[in-house]
């Protein structure tokens, strides 16, 4: 059910945004970045989508939600060149929007990608290239896309970008991946409980749990934590539209490290 509505949504926001596009422009402005000026051959880099959203309007993470669509780069490299692993995105914001729960990101979004290259390669410069679309909302929604690109050097040498030490501080507070082997969860057709037995050593306190695996749970329900000594449960609605729950789950755990430092987890666990 919530695919059929979104892409009816779709469909009247589309028309909605091409009947009066020119106003919209400057609603979400698109870079790209680096943290290297010059590539090694061989070696690792990465790239940074960053998205400054007017004020009062928000974007969408990989679950959107209750409504909207998540923000997706569709990314052009040249041969050598291939993105490592998924999108690295940051934790979103609970943003409440028309009655509805729905995670997203106001303000500055960066979403990053690590490439590796080719030991073999012999170009000189090389370009990555990036498709950005993106619906953005506030008392109504635009679907929009972008095109950016940059062109970095290839030598024998890695060299730094200026922007190294930014992107090294996101990736740093961005959600960690953790292998969860005995963590679990239930479910039956109103509730679904997850039990937290394995995290990772610093967790002092969660604070927050967002299912990533789209359209599981009714986010207007208020989820119930319990932090326990050995673990933690949570209790979650199940989304009315949802026939069959899966397997397995992904979910971000949001916690307080053992130094009062706010950080968050992803992992994937099993029922």
């Amino acid at each position: 059910m919530k695919k059929y509505i979104i892409i009816i949504t779709t469909v009247l926001l589309a028309f909605c945004h091409n009947t009066n596009a020119e106003s919209y422009d400057d609603l979400v402005d698109v870079n790209i970045y680096s943290n290297v000026k010059q590539i090694q051959r061989g070696s690792d880099f990465y790239v940074a989508i960053k998205l400054k959203v007017a004020d009062e309007w928000h974007v969408y993470w990989k679950n959107p939600g209750d409504s909207g669509l998540p923000t997706e780069v569709k990314w052009n490299t040249p041969k050598g060149v291939e993105a490592e692993g998924g999108m690295i995105w940051q934790a979103p914001e609970r943003i409440e929007w028309s009655g509805m729960i729905n995670y997203g990101f106001e303000h500055d979004v960066y979403l990053i990608q690590k490439f590796k290259t080719s030991r073999v390669s012999d170009m000189k410069t090389l370009e990555i290239g990036a498709e950005v679309s993106w619906l953005v909302c506030k008392e109504k929604c635009i679907p929009q896309d972008d095109k950016v690109s940059i062109q970095l050097s290839v030598g024998d040498l890695f060299e730094k970008s200026v922007y190294d030490e930014m992107i090294m501080d996101l990736l740093g507070t961005a959600p960690k991946k953790f292998k969860s082997v005995k963590s679990t969860f239930e479910a039956d057709d109103e509730g679904l409980e997850i039990e937290l037995t394995d995290m990772p050593n610093d967790v002092k306190t969660v604070n927050d749990i967002f299912i990533i695996t789209d359209g599981v749970s009714d986010n207007s329900f208020k989820t119930k934590i319990e932090n326990s000594k050995n673990e933690v449960t949570a209790e979650f609605k199940i989304s009315p539209y949802i026939d069959t729950v899966p397997a397995e789950i992904e979910i971000l755990v949001l916690y307080e490290d053992k130094n009062g430092k706010s950080k968050s987890y992803e992992t994937i666990i099993s029922n």
